[in-house]
């Protein structure tokens, strides 16, 4: 661009000469920014409206519904096709009634059931599955179906059910490596969905009635109860629990978690050892501060217990503040079946066991005004029968037996190695510790950093110091 002078009528004025390739580079800057204003208008007036949002996962749902029922196997998937159908439906109800945001979430579901039935719905694209059963444990797939007994490796999708019966107990692994151990006397529905924004599956339970003690990895997990909503942070455990009134109870054992009103509201936020309760309504109480639990003492985990010995002393630690301490003694390593249930004013205790098997104690403070605070960690002691073979140090003792069965997935990086032993026996797997049951058969979930072929070594040793070791071999896909 050159710039010129010229005098007119004794004025001086002064020229621009402009070229066209300048003009050319203007008009495209002018374009672009006009461009730019369009797709800003766009995404504020049009794309994150929450109507048109609902709509369009609406219009998402409508696709995998049609998809589905023109697939070869949709007999095998009519069920599915159904809840489906419903779940859009009920999104229409709630986007007629403005609840723009709710009628997304079910569009959203109805576009997972669909896309799980399309995927087969089997392998590792399931949203859950039973990892442990104790008792009387059953599941049903959707509202609709039968009841059926649960047992471990079952998979678990959305809008399927379990329930426990007295005295029965479940571990629940999701496919985000979060385990959910559900108490007796439980009914829940697995309500995970797959969020098309983010490419990921959100996992979550929607309790009904009972007790469930969520235990998260690197991942975020959430239970939905009447009337509140709890997400439990990453690397964090939390208790959760629903009365026969409908009134949930959140304490947060380990890391942090969130209860916020299902209607909306502000979210509570709950560090270790707090707890809040929620109405049916979403009323939240004030933030409570529990006792944490005592440092249990004697017996030492894995500690061995002769057959016949008089007694078995428990011992732990003082907790400031603490009026009582309820203590606690199961064959089960879920607490399903309790042995010993008591409220102890001393620190100490003393029982004697008249059988073999692994036992496993823990101890929870309970406060001033009878709230009972978070259980400790269990530990577990063994006992072992007491003739020369169970002794220490005896030549003519025999290793424990051993039987692994083959490593199965359960998704990702994610194994299960699980095997039996002689009862009272202590089993290692790659130096770790895992639970044994009363009748020797153990289960540990073992996760793999290293893709290709992984060693597990497994060793099993007695309470005379005889040991028995297997090693099998682990492929991980990429």
């Amino acid at each position: 661009m050159a710039k010129r002078k010229k005098q007119v009528a004794g004025a001086e004025i002064d020229w621009y000469l402009i070229s066209i390739e300048r003009l050319k580079q203007i008009a495209l800057v002018i374009l672009l920014i006009l461009l730019g204003l369009g797709v800003w208008w766009y995404f504020v007036h049009e794309k994150a409206n929450p109507r048109n949002a609902a709509e369009s996962a609406m219009a998402a749902a409508r696709q995998g519904l049609n998809a589905l029922a023109a697939s070869k196997d949709f007999n095998q998937h009519r069920n599915e096709f159904d809840r489906a159908q419903r779940k859009l439906e009920q999104a229409g109800t709630l986007l007629a009634a403005a609840r723009y945001s709710d009628a997304e979430s079910a569009a959203v579901e109805s576009q997972t059931i669909s896309r799980a039935a399309l995927s087969g719905a089997g392998g590792g694209d399931n949203d859950a599955q039973f990892l442990t059963v104790e008792g009387d444990v059953q599941f049903q797939k959707g509202p609709t179906g039968d009841w059926k007994p649960a047992e471990a490796r079952t998979p678990l999708y959305n809008g399927d059910w379990v329930k426990t019966g007295d005295r029965a107990s479940a571990e629940l692994i999701f496919s985000n490596g979060s385990l959910y151990t559900v108490g007796s006397g439980a009914l829940l529905e697995i309500y995970s969905q797959f969020n098309p924004a983010t490419s990921k599956k959100s996992n979550l339970v929607q309790m009904q009635i009972g007790s469930i003690e969520v235990a998260t990895s690197d991942d975020q997990s959430t239970v939905r109860t009447p009337g509140s909503q709890v997400t439990v942070d990453s690397d964090s455990q939390a208790q959760v629990g629903v009365d026969p009134q409908k009134q949930t109870a959140v304490v947060t054992e380990k890391g942090s978690s969130s209860v916020a009103p299902t209607e909306g509201g502000a979210a509570v936020k709950l560090a270790t050892g707090e707890k809040v309760t929620a109405t049916p309504a979403g009323s939240l109480s004030p933030v409570k501060k529990l006792l944490m639990p005592p440092l249990l003492r004697e017996p030492t985990d894995n500690h061995p217990v002769t057959l016949g010995e008089a007694q078995v002393n428990f011992v732990w630690d003082p907790v400031p503040g603490a009026a009582a301490y309820q203590f606690q003694v199961s064959r089960s390593r879920l607490f399903t079946a309790i042995e010993i249930n008591s409220k102890r004013q001393k620190t100490t205790a003393a029982a004697k066991v008249t059988s073999e098997g692994a036992f496993y104690w823990r101890v929870a403070s309970v406060g001033p005004d009878g709230d009972v605070g978070p259980f400790s960690n269990p530990y577990r002691f063994r006992v072992a029968g007491g003739g020369r073979e169970s002794g220490a140090g005896n030549p003519d003792a025999t290793p424990p037996s051993l039987v692994l069965k083959r490593p199965y997935p359960l998704g990702g990086p994610f194994y299960m190695i699980e095997g039996t032993t002689d009862p009272g026996a202590t089993v290692t797997i790659n130096d770790e510790d895992v639970e044994v049951e009363s009748n020797g058969h153990f289960k540990k979930l073992v996760s793999f950093n290293k893709v290709g072929r992984n060693a597990v070594v497994v060793k099993a040793v007695n309470a005379s110091g005889k040991a028995q070791v297997q090693s099998v071999s682990v492929v991980v896909e990429e």
